[in-house]
């Protein structure tokens, strides 16, 4: 069952000493990379795919005059952001989830649960899950300057800018909110500008705002839903055909027939170093079949003949990747 692990994606030979008497007969490494589906921090269930965004825009005379609140171009881009990311992610089509704009005057909606507006929204749009973004609000840009003793003229210039925004998601189906997501954060930006022209600066900046608002839109409808993440996994060999195969079938992420090559490398050969790495990459081949504990013991083998910290950093691994399967499980279901 391989359900947790993905594609791998490229490799690169790496060959280091492995304690303090490396020879030319010791172990060499090889480091793949592979991916890793992980749980949603913020699980919402979108199994209803009438889904439309609705962005809550503002009377801006109430506004305070030091920041951006529900400015409507970058609402806007945060929709689309996180329309854009959440088809992605669901395998549909992007223009099947319409985002629309809702005028509440001077009236913040971003704290309130008001089901009537809500079955007004759905009743005009046909949406049966309905996403609403409002309180969106940032903060000025704050600079903090630098100086290069290498080019003073193009020293870097540091700036940040505080983002705050609240989603409410609305399940029709369930006739209720599930979930409120309150997003709070700082922007980060390294700017190189000749004698640091702050007009220039803070209009690149503002540029700039379009396309952060679209990827931090992107950034939210990713916490929603489990998402495949690259991590790397080191796999050691020895020169010699069975070796060289193994590594073959890994590449191909064919793990059975790996599984099998080294399996056989642990009996046939008295060489205690070679069993313990044998036995280290079954470990890896039984994780990328979900087999958790089952890798756990052959690392637990692997310790036997050697020390190594990659086997103890291996086993904390393997125990949080346990742990992420039980609730990504539950949250499948």
């Amino acid at each position: 069952m391989i359900c947790f692990s993905g594609k791998m994606k490229k490799f690169g030979l790496l060959v280091f000493a492995l304690g303090a008497g490396l020879t030319a007969c010791g172990p060499m490494i090889q480091l793949i990379d592979v991916e890793v589906k992980l749980p949603a921090s913020h699980p919402v269930s979108f199994n209803n795919r009438e889904i439309a965004i609705f962005n809550a825009l503002y009377d801006h005379t109430a506004t305070p005059q030091e920041s951006e609140w529900n400015d409507s171009l970058l609402i806007n881009k945060v929709a689309e952001g996180f329309r854009d990311q959440l088809a992605a992610d669901l395998l549909i089509d992007s223009d099947s989830i319409s985002v629309f704009n809702h005028f509440c005057g001077q009236t913040a909606r971003g704290d309130l649960d008001d089901k009537e507006y809500i079955y007004s929204l759905s009743e005009l749009t046909g949406a049966q899950t309905l996403v609403l973004i409002d309180s969106l609000w940032r903060g000025d840009f704050e600079y903090v300057p630098t100086k290069s003793a290498a080019v003073p003229a193009y020293s870097p210039l540091y700036v940040s800018a505080t983002w705050q925004m609240v989603f409410r998601i609305f399940d029709m189906k369930d006739d209720q909110f599930i979930a409120r997501l309150v997003i709070k954060d700082t922007l980060h930006w390294v700017v190189i500008a000749q004698n640091g022209d702050s007009s220039l600066i803070e209009t690149k900046l503002l540029l700039s705002m379009p396309e952060t608002a679209h990827h931090l839109g992107a950034a939210v409808a990713q916490i929603t839903l489990p998402q495949w993440e690259t991590q790397e996994r080191a796999l050691f060999f020895f020169s010699g055909a069975s070796w060289e195969k193994a590594l073959e079938h890994a590449f191909m992420f064919e793990w059975e027939e790996a599984q099998r090559i080294w399996l056989s490398l642990t009996k046939d050969t008295k060489n205690y170093k070679k069993i313990a790495y044998a036995a280290y990459n079954l470990a890896v081949a039984s994780e990328m079949m979900g087999q958790f504990d089952l890798a756990r013991e052959w690392l637990h083998l692997a310790g036997q003949y050697i020390t190594i910290p990659e086997i103890t950093l291996y086993l904390q691994m393997l125990d949080e990747r346990k742990q992420q399967r039980q609730v990504l499980l539950m949250q499948v279901d």
